[in-house]
């Protein structure tokens, strides 16, 4: 059971902090963290900034936990639609995947999965899940050269347009596993009411949270 408590609601004007990660490789990062299990916030929470602000700086870090907070919300409400309707960061409805931009967003969620690696371990050597995590591998830099086959851009063209589907399957795992039943009942039926509680777990309405992102 998973007992780790919100973090409060910090109202501060959400102007971007410049130490964070780059939106796009935030969007990766937070997907990453919403799709792997029993995450406790102190784990992931110092990995959203690529320069960490000295301690003493209160202001900048409550400011950059309400920038993150707000995006990890939008996430949790767009994963709330289940497939077809989930798009992540790197996504245009009815474009191809733009290689470069799903390499950032997969270097976000790369940082993610390593919070968890026994997880993700299984995840990769479990037959049924295995293909999920091959989704991602012509997207990572490994840092060595290497030839790659002719069809190569063929393929991560296909990988791209599979990642949003995987990745709403991967949320739906990771919730049952979680025993988070709004948030999977919401993704199953594809609709959420606005007086229903909402599926991020801060128990309050969803319309008085994520929908209001």
């Amino acid at each position: 059971m998973n007992t780790e408590t919100p973090p409060p609601a910090i109202q501060l004007p959400l102007v971007r902090d410049p130490g964070l990660l780059p939106v796009l490789e935030m969007d990766g990062y937070l997907t990453g963290v919403l799709v792997t299990p029993h995450l406790e916030t102190s784990q992931w929470i110092m990995g959203l900034w690529r320069d960490l602000p000295v301690t003493a700086d209160n202001t900048r870090i409550k400011q950059g936990l309400a920038t993150a907070m707000a995006h990890r919300k939008t996430i949790e409400a767009n994963f709330a639609k289940g497939w077809p309707g989930f798009l992540p960061g790197f996504c245009k409805p009815g474009e191809k995947g733009n290689h470069d931009k799903v390499r950032t967003w997969v270097r976000g969620f790369w940082s993610a999965m390593k919070l968890a690696p026994n997880y993700w371990t299984t995840i990769a050597e479990d037959e049924r899940t295995a293909t999920f995590v091959a989704l991602f591998t012509g997207f990572m830099d490994i840092g060595e050269p290497f030839e790659e086959r002719e069809d190569a851009d063929e393929i991560r063209d296909e990988h791209a347009a599979l990642l949003p589907r995987a990745l709403v399957g991967m949320r739906k795992l990771a919730l049952m596993r979680e025993d988070k039943k709004p948030a999977l009942r919401a993704m199953q039926t594809g609709k959420l009411g606005r007086n229903e509680q909402c599926p991020c777990g801060s128990g309050k309405k969803y319309k008085r949270c994520c929908v209001a992102i």
